[in-house]
């Protein structure tokens, strides 16, 4: 993988990137906050969090020393230098968790357009901690070449199922089947969505998204969740 083919295709594929101990301490960690009352993160309901159904367990990577430790480390480090060629700062990173035969579909998106006011474009790094499967959820993607489209699309709120929406047209896009330990990693700009999780276990998924550099917010100069800097 080079930095010239991920903006072309949007996203990058990488089979087997974690060990089975680095999933496991993972799904440890994510156990841990999903004992916790359905509420996300904080102890406040996140914004387009559905209960059981769409659970993002968010902001607790610092309660986990060895979680922290591998998303700040050199195996992210190499990823960031395929897709992005260079470092980065962890932005944003949550567990996502779609319930037993309930789990909620989530609807075609760009996350960059989450962030709520203009910035350069990030990377994502959805990490599968179960087998992803059509049955139970896996993420779909629409190829994208990011330099030719660098906009963030046109997206609407949907009330009934708490989420923006950024694409109604009819192409289904490519799943994302995969096993527990793969990385997918795509851009901030790349449309995807998930289906629902029909089956009788959870599916579980780390999402951590790393910046080229700190997002501010440009009104008041906050910065935006984390600027922690990614270490070769």
């Amino acid at each position: 993988m080079t930095p010239q083919k991920f903006q072309k295709n949007g996203y990058a594929v990488f089979p087997d990137a974690l060990s089975r101990s680095e999933v496991d301490l993972l799904r440890d960690a994510c156990q841990t906050l999903l004992q916790e009352p359905v509420h996300d993160g904080g102890g406040q309901q996140h914004k387009i969090g559905l209960g059981a159904a769409r659970r993002f367990l968010a902001h607790r990577h610092a309660e986990f020393p060895d979680v922290e430790a591998l998303i700040l480390g050199p195996k992210i480090d190499t990823i960031l230098r395929a897709c992005l060629g260079k470092d980065g700062y962890l932005f944003n990173e949550q567990f996502v968790v779609k319930g037993a035969g309930k789990g909620a579909s989530f609807a075609w998106h760009q996350d960059g357009a989450y962030v709520g006011f203009d910035h350069k474009p990030y990377l994502t790094i959805w990490i599968a901690l179960d087998d992803a499967t059509e049955a139970n959820g896996c993420v779909y993607l629409l190829p994208r070449d990011i330099a030719a489209n660098p906009d963030i699309d046109p997206h609407e709120w949907l009330d009934d199922t708490n989420e923006l929406n950024g694409y109604s047209g009819t192409d289904t896009g490519i799943s994302m089947e995969c096993i527990a330990g793969t990385i997918v990693a795509f851009s901030s700009l790349t449309l995807h969505r998930s289906g629902a999780n029909k089956t009788d276990q959870n599916r579980r998924a780390y999402v951590c998204q790393y910046s080229v550099e700190p997002i501010r917010d440009p009104e008041t100069g906050d910065l935006k969740r984390f600027a922690k800097p990614v270490a070769a």
